[in-house]
């Protein structure tokens, strides 16, 4: 590090002292589990006049020309991706990850704004223009790394997400919106580089998954346990039993047992577990290369006539369905602690009597995993739901959930989602069912509701198995709109987690699986809702698999906005 810091003195004046000062005053990222962890006493950097000069020159020369990604500036933007599958062969190209000091750095990255002036306007769109040096202290020429950049008035408990245009040779440009007015503080981060994706998806491609899971086999007192994939090589596995009929029609294959008394047919259980088989470079990459918070830009002033952007009066439950699938980010913003959508009015105020209001005659059915349970317990609690005494439920955390209010004929359901499910401990394999098996067994109810929420345990998996995860959801929800035009849909996207251990680029598998919900999901899209997670989470700098109860009491209350009329 003092070597840099040296190699930086030979090129910039009096910036030695200012960085010498930062690596001894401030933790580093990865000594606490939240970007919050390093905002306090953050130095105010002046951008580097090179940096700006080569930026200048490369729009000049006209070489910017995306060489990595053939990406729109429109789908950045979106906030439903459409187009951003088409690096993946990019990434998978990256392999033989060495030399750690050409990945992305947070220490010479350089940003500035695009005007010299540090006061906007309500409305505003704050431009930053960012160039991403590795740790030799050289500019990146290809592009593919995933950028943050994200608003923020702490006194004010106001935040709002960006987002990032890839130019394709180590340039990028952020992009804010000043939806409020005061004192604003700009945050980018290097959320994922391309390493990270390429070591973690190249793992994936090849296995099947990127953590291990097993399939317990008992016949009598003789047991044997395999692992377990969605691809039949099985961590080359000689022998395996092709399960794919067992998880409802989806791939899935699990090692045949050795011991000559057991048969494929001794299937009793399945279980994951976090293990993992990356190189000790590539685990590195995967847990310390990611979530690199950038150097604070200068505060920014913003003014206008009115404090905020306010929503438009459009009513949420009124808006058309498609508009869920075509909005660009921000789809919301915080404002003194309280989250605003920006393409309808949130109209529902929780409360005892809303929720029972709303409720009313409903069958609500939630699939997925832990992420969606905490919307069953919430709502189960805000509306007095009870469990009945005659429904022969297992204590499992897993287990089928159900709910309900005879006074309010209304009925609260959970389940989980097929394999791969992880479930940590061991699971008999019946516990397990398709999202599609559930659905075609709703029964005829006035008002049925589902919501569907099935990111994380999928985001282990390589795009194409998730597609036909996807696909065969798609066919069972055609299905329930021929049995029940009625039938209200959700779909509740992937949220934002920046935990260190969590090994997944889940800002790339967010790209990734938002497009394959926007094109299988296409012909429906008119019937169904798309709740978008990502920018609520990510512009609080959420740090858990599982956010915090109040973000869940956010989410759900957008959710029931969609749902529920005044």
């Amino acid at each position: 590090m003092e070597t840099r810091h040296m190699f930086i003195g030979l090129l910039v004046s009096g910036v030695v002292a200012a960085l010498i000062t930062w690596n001894i005053v401030l933790p580093r990222y990865y000594d606490g589990l939240s970007f919050r962890s390093i905002e306090k006493g953050w130095p105010n950097f002046p951008s580097h006049k090179r940096n700006r000069d080569y930026l200048t020159e490369v729009k000049r020369e006209g070489i910017a020309a995306n060489t990595f990604q053939n990406i729109p500036v429109s789908d950045f933007a979106a906030s439903v991706s459409k187009t951003f599958l088409s690096s993946y062969q990019s990434y998978l190209s990256i392999r033989n990850i060495s030399d750690l000091k050409k990945i992305a750095s947070k220490s010479f990255t350089t940003l500035a704004l695009n005007k010299s002036s540090s006061v906007y306007t309500v409305g505003d769109i704050i431009e930053v223009h960012i160039i991403v040096f590795d740790g030799y202290g050289k500019p990146l020429t290809e592009g593919g790394d995933i950028l943050r950049i994200w608003l923020t008035s702490p006194t004010l408990q106001a935040r709002v997400n960006g987002y990032v245009v890839d130019h394709g040779n180590g340039t990028h440009t952020g992009y804010v919106r000043a939806l409020w007015k005061g004192k604003c503080v700009i945050k980018t981060s290097i959320a994922a580089t391309k390493q990270q994706i390429a070591s973690v998806h190249n793992y994936i491609e090849k296995h099947g998954l990127m953590h291990d899971m097993v399939a317990g086999f008992q016949n009598d007192s003789i047991v044997e346990r395999t692992p377990c994939s969605a691809k039949p090589n099985v961590f080359a596995t000689p022998a395996v039993c092709n399960f794919t009929t067992e998880n409802y029609g989806l791939h899935w294959f699990c090692g045949k047992p050795k011991h000559p008394k057991l048969r494929c047919e001794d299937w009793k259980i399945t279980k994951g577990h976090r293990m993992d088989h990356l190189n000790p470079n590539e685990r590195i990459v995967s847990r310390i290369y990611k979530h690199m918070l950038l150097r604070q830009l200068p505060v920014i002033t913003v003014t206008g006539d009115t404090d905020t952007i306010p929503s438009p009066d459009l009513p949420c439950y009124m808006r058309p369905n498609i508009a869920t699938w075509q909005e660009e980010s921000p789809v919301g913003y915080y404002y003194r602690g309280k989250w605003h959508q920006r393409g309808c009015r949130n109209t529902f105020t929780p409360s005892k009597e809303s929720y029972e209001s709303c409720l009313r005659d409903q069958y609500l059915f939630l699939f997925g995993d832990s992420n969606i349970r905490s919307w069953f317990d919430h709502i189960q609690q805000q509306a007095r739901l009870v469990v009945p005494k005659d429904e022969k439920l297992g204590h499992r955390w897993f287990s089928l959930r159900k709910a309900v209010r005879q006074d309010l004929n209304s009925t609260l359901k959970w389940a989980v989602h097929e394999l791969p499910f992880y479930t940590g401990e061991d699971s008999p394999r019946e516990m397990i069912k398709s999202i599609a098996w559930y659905v075609d067994r709703i029964p005829y109810r006035k008002k049925v509701t589902i919501v569907i929420h099935n990111m994380m345990h999928f985001g282990r998996l390589p795009p194409s198995e998730f597609r036909e995860h996807v696909r065969d959801m798609k066919h069972a929800i055609g299905r329930l709109f021929k049995r029940m035009p009625q039938a209200r849909v959700f779909i509740k996207g992937p949220h934002s987690a920046t935990y260190r251990d969590i090994l997944k680029p889940l800002d790339f598998i967010r790209k990734f699986q938002e497009q394959i919900f926007y094109e299988e999901l296409m012909e429906f899209q008119n019937n169904i809702t798309y709740l978008n997670e990502w920018d609520l989470t990510t512009c609080i700098e959420n740090v858990n698999v599982h956010p915090d109860p109040s973000t869940v009491r956010d989410m759900i209350n957008t959710f029931m906005s969609y749902l529920c009329e005044e």
